[in-house]
């Protein structure tokens, strides 16, 4: 089993937190070196983040109810070997961090970045001429560090230096506020976009999902 990391136990951490601000859920609560968020959606009534293999081993036996959902910083084959059958395993991801720079990239022509605060959470978009949006990012401020989200650009509008963009302009308002560290997780696919702009691979992360419909007993 994968040894405890004190960095990537503190980064997960502040992924929740910011995870937490960004999606508009109350602030997680702790659970020793495991958080737990309440989201309250379908398929995802509840959320929990560990970094620890022994921590996920410990706590995943009462992890029972459905629509529950675990972020495990973790490798694949070693989240399924603890979480069992009943769980259904996603595509693997992966942390990744970089230093943020009060420096950003302009909007390409035609678009126009427009960036919406609210306390430590930002919303960046990408508006094209007619006022719709192409592609939009968010980021949260915990403990010195930005936690990037949901970075979604429209099919129509890729492929033009949008998600770019929009990763600049929060970094430098982040920048501004004091954070000194992105931290985000990733898909594949955005893998190599966030590599391209210097971001650094901290570890892998695996997502499961105790469906909503399954026993919660043997």
């Amino acid at each position: 089993m994968q040894a405890c990391s004190e960095h990537i136990t503190h980064l997960a951490g502040v992924w929740a937190h910011g995870w937490a601000l960004s999606r508009g859920v109350a602030p997680p609560t702790a659970l020793g070196r495991a958080h737990r968020l309440e989201v309250g959606l379908p398929q995802h009534r509840v959320r929990y983040v560990v970094a620890c293999g022994r921590d996920l081993a410990s706590h995943a036996p009462a992890w029972t109810g459905p629509g529950t959902v675990v972020k495990a910083f973790l490798s694949g084959p070693e989240t399924e070997a603890v979480l069992g059958p009943r769980w259904r395993v996603g595509e693997g991801e992966v942390l990744m961090s970089a230093d943020l720079s009060a420096g950003c990239d302009p909007a390409p022509e035609p678009y126009r970045i427009q960036v919406q605060s609210q306390g430590a959470t930002h919303r960046a978009l990408a508006l094209a001429p007619d006022g719709r949006v192409a592609a939009e990012a968010w980021a949260a401020l915990h403990a010195g560090h930005a936690v990037f989200d949901r970075v979604v650009t429209d099919p129509e509008h890729r492929r033009r230096g949008l998600g770019r963009a929009l990763m600049g302009a929060l970094g430098r308002i982040s920048a501004g506020q004091g954070a000194h560290t992105g931290v985000l997780v990733a898909t594949e696919d955005g893998r190599a976009l966030y590599t391209a702009l210097g971001w650094s691979v901290v570890c892998e992360v695996t997502p499961a999902l105790l469906p909503e419909g399954a026993l919660t007993a043997p």
